[in-house]
């Protein structure tokens, strides 16, 4: 019924040569911008003011102001620097900030970051090895948070989503870990 076919091994001489950019697709939850690459912020490049935009963006250089990327990711890479509040639906900091970092869905903070300030946020990632100097609070209904995305804040858990047209797609890990949340929450209780 089933034929044994042994796959072809790799050689062991074989090397396969990293992607040609550091850019990661969104996951499918994410919204893409129109052109599915992301805006950057260039590592020689300075802005005074704010910058407000619909889709990823990367921070190579330095923002002296508010970022405002509600329904993306922007990622402040480790050349990067902020002075000022940055509100996405989901951040990466590998760089320098000084502010707030409100984020409705997760923060992640790598171990090269250099933080002072308050993080606001459902979830967070915070590296072995980063600096942090200030606040974290991870309550899904904080007024910050509530304010900064009009009450529709995305946690782990289901029944947290916002409402949408459509439901919100899960795919089994994400069910296996709101279910998780859902169980400690009422162990907690």
């Amino acid at each position: 019924m089933f034929s044994k076919h042994k796959p072809t091994s790799v050689p062991a001489d074989h090397t396969v040569s990293p992607p040609a950019s550091s850019y990661t697709a969104p996951s499918r939850d994410e919204p893409r911008s129109g052109n599915g690459r992301p805006a950057t912020i260039g590592a020689h490049t300075s802005i005074e003011g704010s910058v407000v935009g619909e889709e990823e963006l990367i921070i190579d250089g330095q923002v002296v102001g508010t970022v405002e990327f509600k329904r993306n990711t922007v990622s402040i890479g480790n050349d990067g620097r902020v002075e000022g509040d940055i509100v996405a639906q989901t951040l990466n900091v590998a760089g320098s900030v000084e502010g707030r970092l409100i984020a409705s869905h997760k923060i992640t903070v790598h171990h090269t970051a250099q933080i002072t300030g308050t993080i606001i946020t459902p979830c967070l990632v915070l590296e072995d090895g980063a600096v942090f100097q200030g606040n974290i609070d991870m309550d899904a209904e904080n007024d910050v948070l509530r304010a900064a995305f009009g009450g529709s804040v995305s946690t782990p858990a289901p029944q947290s989503y916002a409402q949408h047209d459509a439901e919100p797609q899960i795919d089994d890990d994400d069910a296996d870990e709101s279910a998780q949340a859902e169980t400690q929450r009422e162990e907690n209780s």
